[in-house]
């Protein structure tokens, strides 16, 4: 009996976790979510904490970049990020609690679960004589890892080893780099293409196919078929167009990226672009820290 009673009062202060909520919460939309509880979510939320706050949250839920940088600019940016979310009755608060879970916010979940219980008992009230059909939610293809592969033709064949029908080529990580920095690219796939590390890079010189439309095909190659994108950054990446488009197809078409995605190295010494300045850096330019660089990219990629 001891037992039981701790297995219980354990799934309370694990944040939510007991499996009799589970259900209800995946079922209530996010839209009545009242004020206390989500001033409590922006109170924890809106404290800068790289990875595991609000600006994490809205990257979970698929916002674009610039709508993160307006709302950096606001007083509560949480609570701008609720209320817009909020708005799509398809959202529901278990989604929420599932997207704090993968950030391990615990303590979030632990502090609001009070004030989230009474929520989940007002909206279960007033479904008792409007009960509301919940669509079913289908899962993405489990052979895939990568959302969104091209079903045109068009998008097929942009790489050397590309085939017009059947699987498409994806990629480790694609490079993004100007010119005159070919020399550090040429050397990152000497390294990272071999053991121990046997990565498969994206590099345009050698891997797009001569004539496609280059704007199209590595926005296709960023989007869907990399699973991480490399930065070369230098004074010279900061004047080129090409790289600067990018880096923006990067961030915009993956709101992940700027925590997840996107791994920057500094080549040369440069000014960081106001769009990386929240990424860390993983630094060629320290004599003292090269012997280590390439394993500490590696590990930045986290492609385990």
């Amino acid at each position: 009996m001891a037992s039981s009673s701790q297995s219980h009062g354990a799934d309370h202060t694990s944040g939510l976790s007991a499996t009799s909520y589970d259900e209800r919460y995946n079922n209530m939309p996010a839209m009545h979510l009242q004020q206390k509880t989500r001033n409590l979510l922006s109170r924890f939320l809106n404290v800068n904490l790289r990875g595991k706050d609000w600006r994490d949250v809205a990257d979970e839920m698929e916002y674009d970049y610039l709508t993160i940088c307006n709302w950096e600019q606001e007083r509560d940016p949480m609570g701008c990020l609720l209320r817009d979310w909020q708005r799509d009755d398809k959202h529901t608060v278990g989604k929420l609690l599932s997207i704090l879970r993968d950030l391990e916010r615990e303590d979030v979940l632990r502090d609001v679960r009070r004030s989230l219980e009474k929520d989940l008992t007002v909206w279960l009230e007033s479904q008792r004589n409007h009960p509301v059909q919940v669509n079913e939610v289908t899962e993405s293809h489990p052979s895939t890892s990568y959302p969104n592969l091209p079903q045109t033709e068009e998008l097929r064949g942009i790489t050397l080893r590309d085939k017009p029908s059947g699987p498409i080529e994806t990629f480790d990580a694609y490079v993004c780099f100007c010119e005159e920095d070919r020399d550090i690219v040429h050397t990152m796939m000497r390294v990272l293409e071999k053991p121990p590390y046997n990565l498969k890079l994206c590099v345009d010189f050698r891997d797009l196919v001569p004539g496609a439309a280059y704007v199209t095909a590595t926005a296709e190659l960023i989007r869907n078929r990399c699973k991480r994108m490399i930065i070369v950054l230098s004074p010279e990446f900061l004047e080129s167009e090409a790289c600067d488009f990018q880096a923006k197809v990067a961030l915009t078409f993956s709101p992940g990226a700027r925590m997840k995605r996107i791994v920057p190295i500094m080549y040369k010494r440069c000014v960081v672009p106001p769009i990386l300045k929240h990424v860390t850096i993983c630094n060629f330019t320290k004599v003292d820290l090269q012997e280590w660089f390439w394993e500490r990219l590696y590990a930045a990629l986290n492609l385990k």
